[in-house]
């Protein structure tokens, strides 16, 4: 039978993990009785959590910032059409290969999830501030029907859009945020 030994720096990384979570347990329980003491919890989990990130190797492989705006100004002007990875691997001036391992470095996503990503955003925004039909919404996004729309909102967002669209309606805000809603990724520092 093989047994595997985490190594040093392993270890240390779960025993960090573990008090940082024991600390912010201990925050919790001890916010409502004792605020300085909480306060003094959080402050420590925060300052094992800046080492940590002090210690992390910097991201390499990724795109430039000139890149990235480039890239990231071409999905959003261009969403309402087919995206190819080829042309916007072109735009940053890379072979399509060391693109895409370059985009998901930067944004931590693969090129497709990430237009995906923006598509439903956008869409978001449009039931949010319009009146269009889903139908409408869904080609303005680059989406080929509705059918389209509702599949990949539901994928990302865990609910159909004319239920978000409801939510959002009834919210005082006009913002129809759900438990489930997706969170807007912004590339890691290159």
């Amino acid at each position: 039978m093989l047994t595997i030994v985490p190594g040093p720096g392993v270890a240390a990384a779960i025993r960090r993990r573990d008090e940082i979570t024991a600390l912010l347990r201990d925050a919790l329980v001890l916010l409502e009785n004792d605020s300085t003491a909480a306060s003094a919890c959080l402050q420590r989990a925060a300052d094992l959590l800046r080492d940590r990130a002090a210690e992390a190797p910097p991201v390499t492989g990724g795109l430039a910032p000139w890149q990235v705006r480039r890239v990231q100004g071409h999905i959003r002007m261009h969403l309402a059409e087919a995206i190819r990875i080829r042309d916007v691997a072109g735009l940053a001036r890379l072979s399509t290969s060391y693109f895409s391992r370059a985009f998901r470095i930067t944004f931590g996503m693969p090129f497709t999830q990430y237009v995906i990503h923006q598509r439903m955003e956008r869409a978001r925004h449009l039931m949010a501030t319009t009146d269009d039909p889903l139908s409408h919404i869904a080609l303005t996004c680059g989406l080929a029907d509705q059918a389209h729309l509702t599949r990949l909102f539901r994928q990302t967002m865990g609910v159909t859009p004319a239920a978000w669209r409801r939510s959002a309606q009834d919210r005082p805000d006009g913002t129809g945020e759900l438990e489930m809603g997706v969170e807007t990724t912004a590339p890691r520092a290159a």
